[in-house]
């Protein structure tokens, strides 16, 4: 029986554990929830569009993307 799963890798868990284990991270993700009122989830896929640079993340969001 096949499973339609949306759940995360390994693979892709490991790396997000890494990422916010850095203290830089961990302090952005805070003041963003802080100034914001948004959820730490929230904040965080912020942080991982930033590092990303992913012009996707920021059309969402209603910024304007330069093309």
């Amino acid at each position: 029986m096949a499973r339609n799963s949306t759940t995360k890798t390994g693979l892709e868990s490991r790396t997000r554990e890494k990422i916010f284990s850095s203290p830089v991270a961990l302090a952005f993700v805070r003041t963003v929830v802080a100034l914001r009122g948004i959820s730490e989830t929230e904040a965080r896929q912020i942080y991982l569009d930033y590092i990303n640079r992913s012009p996707r993340s920021a059309d969402h969001r209603g910024r304007r993307v330069m093309t």
